[in-house]
């Protein structure tokens, strides 16, 4: 069931009530909330709980055989296992046929011709979300940050949580399972709060998102027949689209475990308005963006450097090319992640040679700077070095959204042709205003973890008036349903 459906209004309105009158037992409420997380995930369909049960179950017998494996090279045996198991279910559900597509591409190259094999592989809802919190989990357990988990359904609950279990964000079990193995109160501000962050997800999905997505399903559908300046719009709107959408996901995710009387992390903060790439992807996808930098960046990095003992590599700084090699590999991976397409591949390396580029040019661009006397807090450094940087964004967004990696090239190209400075023709007006109301309002609180989140001196009759104002703009304006994007992810 979707967020933004009733059937998910009545859902979490029973699971609520029955919850909180069963707080003397918090194991009786975790029992609960994991029938209900498998009734949510086996809503879309039934079959996919057998796969989520097993891989669940796995990692549980996994993680007490690392914990318990006699020696370091036991235990790394049993970590090897429940990678391979882990990426390897992944993998073939969701790579199968990219991966035996491009090695009869690769094959054929070469001048061999070989016959195609293509199996129909529906992708399981979230398989990428709950791959890597197994994942993360194991890995835990082999660092010797976290015990293995005893207890089988309180384990089975940190991998199927209802609230993260489709699009994240990605809380890792280490600080899951404490909270769900401690005992749990009702808190008012606690759940007032996620009652705000809930009415803003669905604003921002609802009538942000959900009004854009028509139009920019056209213009990519149709961008051999628009101009530059509708194509420009085009991406401007599916890039505020992804964000309204993404986040808007997550808000209602955060919010609806803190009526539950869990913490989850925040996985935005106002990306848009990020002044360079590095300072983008401390605000995009946290989740993500952390999982990445903790288990793979940084394991990489660390491996190499104890290899390396010169100076330089390639008369590259020893630094320098361990960073190049790491960000690649973990940028290569994360469009991976993304789906099985070379859109996000190029994607992801996008933004890792974009975050190289700027750790080389960090120190010459600090000594220009003194020699013009400007400081790091110029407003115009900072609105310039914005611009460029949410240009960039956008132009690699299109790539995301094409179908093919010819149809982005082509798409940009087009965008940027002299057709760019003449008229977008007919726009949706509507949309317009409500995108520009949406960033005026991330502006404005920008500083706060969501977009209700007031201020004491904040009156209760400013508050309600926002409330009342959101709930009849989600009634009246709102789009027609769609699915989350981030669902085929």
């Amino acid at each position: 069931m979707l967020f933004n459906s009733i059937e998910f209004a009545f859902f979490l309105l029973i699971v609520f009530l029955i919850y909180w009158q069963l707080k003397s037992s918090g194991r009786i409420q975790n029992l609960l909330l994991l029938a209900a997380s498998y009734v949510f995930y086996g809503w879309w369909d039934w079959r996919f709980l057998i796969l989520l049960a097993s891989i669940s179950t796995f990692n549980y017998l996994i993680g007490i055989k690392i914990e318990t494996g006699r020696g370091d090279w036991h235990k790394k045996f049993y970590l090897i296992v429940g990678l391979v198991i882990n990426l390897g279910v992944l993998g073939f559900f969701k790579y199968f046929n990219f991966f035996i597509n491009g090695f009869i591409d690769l094959v054929a190259l070469c001048g061999y011709q070989i016959q195609g094999v293509a199996i129909k592989v529906v992708l399981p809802l979230g398989i990428s979300f709950y791959t890597f919190l197994s994942i993360s989990y194991i890995l835990d357990i082999y660092k010797d940050q976290i015990s293995a988990e005893r207890d089988y359904p309180d384990l089975l609950l940190a991998l199927s949580f209802f609230p993260i279990i489709l699009a994240g964000p990605i809380q890792r079990p280490s600080s899951l399972l404490p909270q769900i193995k401690s005992a749990r109160k009702f808190e008012y501000t606690h759940a007032v709060d996620g009652m705000r962050q809930i009415l803003w997800g669905l604003f921002v999905k609802i009538v942000i998102a959900d009004n854009i997505s028509p139009f920019v399903d056209q213009v990519f559908s149709n961008y051999p027949t628009l101009n530059g300046s509708t194509l420009f719009v085009g991406a401007l709107f599916y890039t505020i689209q992804i964000y309204a959408d993404f986040s808007g996901y997550s808000h209602i995710a955060i919010g609806t475990a803190s009526l539950l009387g869990f913490r989850l992390m925040q996985n935005f903060k106002t990306p848009y308005y990020a002044r360079d790439i590095v300072d983008f992807w401390k605000r995009w996808h946290i989740s993500l963006t952390t999982w990445f930098r903790d288990y793979l960046f940084l394991p990489v990095s660390f491996s190499i450097s104890w290899r390396i003992k010169t100076d330089k590599v390639l008369l590259i700084r020893t630094d320098l090319f361990i960073y190049i090699i790491a960000s690649l590999l973990t940028w290569f991976l994360t469009g991976l992640w993304h789906g099985a397409n070379y859109t996000f591949l190029i994607w992801g390396l996008l933004h890792g040679l974009m975050l190289i580029l700027y750790r080389i040019q960090a120190k010459p661009r600090k000594r220009i700077l003194k020699k013009l006397k400007i400081t790091n807090d110029n407003i115009w450094l900072l609105i310039t070095e914005g611009l460029l940087t949410f240009f960039f964004i956008v132009i690699t967004w299109v790539i995301f959204r094409s179908e093919s990696v010819h149809a982005s090239f082509a798409y940009i190209q087009r965008m940027l042709s002299s057709s760019l400075f003449t008229s977008p023709g007919d726009l949706p007006l509507k949309e317009i205003v409500f995108a520009m109301l949406f960033l005026l309002a991330e502006f404005v609180k920008r500083h706060k973890s969501h977009l209700l989140q007031f201020n004491a001196s904040d009156g209760l009759l400013i508050r309600w008036g926002i409330y009342v104002c959101l709930v009849v703009v989600i009634l009246f304006f709102g789009g027609s349903a769609r699915q989350f994007i981030y669902f085929q992810f």
